[in-house]
């Protein structure tokens, strides 16, 4: 017993990222290292899957270079065998983002600021810019691939620097591996046998080049919303310099796309949320000041329903923000689909929506929350399934405004799943 209490307590507390899983991957133990840089308690790791946090295969002597939490790591497996029985120990190193080599000169990427600066769009910048990116690393062909949400999964040719990529358009994709691949900062090419992307590979041989880099950009540092590919006619494999060049022409391009897509999206992030497609906090807010103001005059009843995701921030913390924000739009569409016409759903932050039930008194609202309730466990996709909910109700009072109703209705938040 003394031996086993000091193994806990001399894994457990270890600062190092250490994960103790069993033959199928499930998390058994792990360290507080390990837990800190997911930025969870130890507690909530324990029977996850591990391939559900980091997409590596449960094997002996694996040895692979991936990304977590914004960060680059190489993770190594031991096998242990005890009483028959298999178990695997995961370590994780983390690795310099950018290769030993002298001193970079951004000298050659000047062009490609001063493009991003003055470009009202992406496009724009893709167009002027794109050439200036291909002129700089000899590459034959310049590609902007783009994912879309039918098809997250999917990267699709959008743009290119020679008219071939047309021929392409419509049929040639580039498939993701694995979300773990993708961070921004951290560009892939073919021939890298420390972090293999078959689908790059699989890409490059369909357009008939043969070699390709990949140079992540998007939004966030985990949501790689598009890339650009560069081609070459002959093997090629970035040098040291070259490759820290790549880096920070992941970080630029990115900035050029934060500036352009928030511009773009001001005008509709002031009434639409984009991620669940449904109103923004500021118009939720002004809804229930127009209800209010119609019971006031005709002294016609209308509720309040608020639903709370409880463990948002865990589920970023172990599935990366991409995926929870796909499980946020699938709830929101749920909940709508199930709703009635005249009812109205906004998401006012990150966690929580505010659906306005109009002509809806206390007698009938516990009949729509175990809708709701039905609908949250039974009616969205099974990569939700580890969503807590809480949910809370109330009916209009005289006197009450958006403020006063918002306060009310998350004081009577009660957990529901």
């Amino acid at each position: 017993m003394f031996e086993k209490e000091l193994y806990k307590l001399a894994f457990g507390s270890n600062p190092l990222p250490i994960v103790l899983t069993d033959f199928n991957g499930n998390v058994l133990d792990a360290s507080l290292g390990f837990a800190l840089l997911l930025g969870v308690q130890r507690d909530d790791l324990i029977g996850v899957n591990l391939k559900d946090i980091i997409p590596v295969e449960i094997e002996d002597d694996l040895e692979v270079e991936t990304s977590i939490a914004g960060e680059f790591y190489k993770v190594i497996s031991r096998k242990y065998e005890v009483e028959g029985i298999n178990f695997f120990v995961f370590s994780l190193y983390r690795v310099e983002q950018l290769k030993a080599t002298p001193l970079s000169s951004l000298a050659d990427i000047r062009d490609v600021f001063e493009i991003g600066l003055k470009a009202s769009t992406f496009p724009e910048f893709a167009t002027e810019g794109l050439p200036n990116v291909g002129q700089m690393f000899g590459a034959s062909s310049v590609l902007l691939v783009k994912r879309t949400k039918a098809e997250p999964g999917k990267f699709f040719i959008v743009f290119g620097t020679d008219e071939s990529y047309k021929q392409w358009r419509d049929e040639v994709f580039l498939k993701a591996d694995a979300e773990y691949l993708f961070n921004l900062g951290m560009p892939l090419y073919t021939g890298d046998d420390t972090r293999k992307f078959r689908g790059l590979e699989l890409f490059v041989e369909s357009t008939g080049y043969a070699s390709g880099w990949f140079v992540p950009v998007g939004i966030d540092a985990s949501m790689v919303d598009m890339a650009i590919i560069l081609l070459f006619s002959d093997e090629r494999t970035p040098s040291s310099e070259e490759y820290n060049i790549l880096v920070y022409l992941s970080y630029l391009c990115s900035l050029v796309y934060q500036k352009t897509e928030y511009k773009k999206q001001f005008e509709a992030l002031s009434y639409k949320d984009m991620v669940s497609e449904t109103y923004s906090e500021v118009l939720i807010k002004e809804f229930i000041d127009l209800q209010c103001d119609v019971a006031k005059r005709y002294d016609v009843p209308f509720s309040v329903m608020m639903v709370r995701v409880e463990n948002f921030d865990k589920m970023v913390n172990l599935f990366g923000l991409y995926r929870v924000e796909n499980c946020i739009s699938d709830i929101a569409k749920a909940i709508k689909s199930n709703l009635r016409k005249s009812d109205i759903i906004g998401r006012i932050s990150k966690k929580v929506f505010v659906v306005i039930l109009p002509f809806t008194d206390s007698s009938v609202m516990g009949i729509v929350v175990s809708r709701v309730i039905n609908i949250l466990r039974t009616g969205v996709p099974s990569a939700c399934k580890n969503f807590k909910f809480a949910i809370g109700t109330t009916t209009y009072m005289e006197g009450d405004n958006h403020k006063v109703i918002l306060e009310r209705v998350k004081d009577l938040l009660k957990p529901v799943l």
